[in-house]
């Protein structure tokens, strides 16, 4: 075996965060993403899972995803280097939700810690677990995006 085999390795993770940067750019999703300045609910560090699958319920995010609600979208995402190598797009970790598509809205108890479930359609109907430290607070900044105020 030659004396540079130890490197292919090393050679194989390299080309998949490459690939990963390249599809997030193509896509145009952010390698270091960041909070919207005009949010009316931003968080960090906060922990997640989704609820799409078995393999996705196993494989959720602690203290590593940024969560903003805007005028009209619930955002998350993992920050940097989480948005490599296809985590994300594997786990269901990244969102960017329309309000018109949020169609529910509640908070429960999951492993003796207060959670918020959000369900959204696109595509199809999708389920995410937010594990933030001000639950009341994202909860009442997507209901006033699902139930805009209406000027008289």
């Amino acid at each position: 075996m030659p004396q540079w085999s130890f490197l292919i390795p090393l050679l194989w993770v390299v080309l998949a965060v490459g690939i990963s940067v390249a599809f997030r750019r193509i896509n145009d999703k952010p390698i270091i993403p960041r909070l919207p300045d005009n949010a009316r609910y931003a968080e960090r560090a906060v922990s997640g899972r989704s609820l799409r699958s078995v393999i996705t319920r196993i494989g959720g995010a602690r203290n590593c995803l940024l969560v903003a609600v805007t005028g009209d979208r619930l955002i998350v995402t993992p920050f940097f280097p989480f948005t490599l190598m296809f985590l994300p797009e594997l786990y269901g970790l990244e969102a960017n939700i329309p309000s018109a598509a949020i169609r529910d809205v509640r908070s429960t108890t999951s492993m003796f810690q207060r959670v918020v479930i959000i369900a959204w359609d696109q595509p199809g109907r999708q389920e995410i677990e937010l594990r933030v430290r001000r639950p009341d607070a994202l909860i009442a900044a997507l209901e006033a995006i699902r139930r805009p105020v209406r000027a008289r």
